[in-house]
């Protein structure tokens, strides 16, 4: 079981309390001014095995590649991934935004592992209504046992699927689950320059833009292969 003592709470720039889950509040890029909320993906055993297929995005993994570049980011993201996959935390363990964020990410940098994790990530957008969460996730299944066992999705979260192939957009995700929002898909220049796809994402600051977090009416996210 995780052990939740005093001793290994942490404190965030973007919180009014201490939590157990760390924060990653010094993002860059296009992520700049974004608090996220992540576990690691070179521990999460479905990541792992998506990444032995070439014809995955996995395989191109931009998370696995930043994990192993910045040690302290490894053990962070390796003790959330302790932290949140093993127990549900009680809600005072939780992080409480402050009311200055309106925004925050859920996985930048991993997945779903479990539904433990799922009923906590729900438990976190519900103890903070003031702020739009985003979650990415190849896991979808994961959420589905997690409402189908009673824990319905909270009102604050957009749930953005990510297409597991290059420049093949999962459509088919909206009929079968009902509670996924949108669709990320990758695609090389190539396929860009072929099917005149519209980049809406990647070229831009996320705290600026908000398309994933705010505007429920588009479906699809598309972003540039790195």
């Amino acid at each position: 079981m995780t052990t939740t003592t005093k001793e290994n709470n942490r404190t965030s720039k973007f919180t009014c309390n201490c939590s157990p889950v760390i924060i990653s509040d010094n993002m860059t890029g296009k992520m700049r001014g974004v608090p996220a909320i992540s576990t690691s993906v070179a521990l999460n055993p479905i990541c792992k095995q998506r990444a032995k297929d070439p014809n995955s995005i996995c395989a191109k993994c931009f998370a696995a590649a930043t994990v192993k570049r910045y040690g302290g980011l490894r053990e962070n993201l390796k003790h959330n991934t302790s932290v949140l996959t093993q127990e549900v935390l009680p809600l005072d363990d939780l992080p409480q935004f402050t009311f200055a964020v309106n925004m925050v990410r859920l996985e930048a940098f991993g997945d779903l592992n479990n539904v433990i994790q799922v009923r906590n990530y729900f438990n976190i957008c519900r103890k903070n209504p003031h702020v739009h969460f985003a979650l990415w996730t190849k896991n979808p299944h994961l959420i589905a046992i997690a409402i189908n066992d009673g824990f319905s999705k909270p009102d604050n979260l957009v749930i953005v699927y990510s297409s597991p192939l290059l420049n093949v957009p999962v459509i088919t995700i909206f009929a079968r689950y009902d509670f996924v929002d949108k669709v990320f898909t990758v695609y090389d220049k190539a396929t860009i320059a072929e099917q005149n796809i519209n980049i809406n994402c990647g070229a831009k600051s996320c705290a600026s833009c908000g398309l994933c977090y705010f505007d429920k009416k588009v479906k699809y996210i598309n972003e540039q292969l790195k």
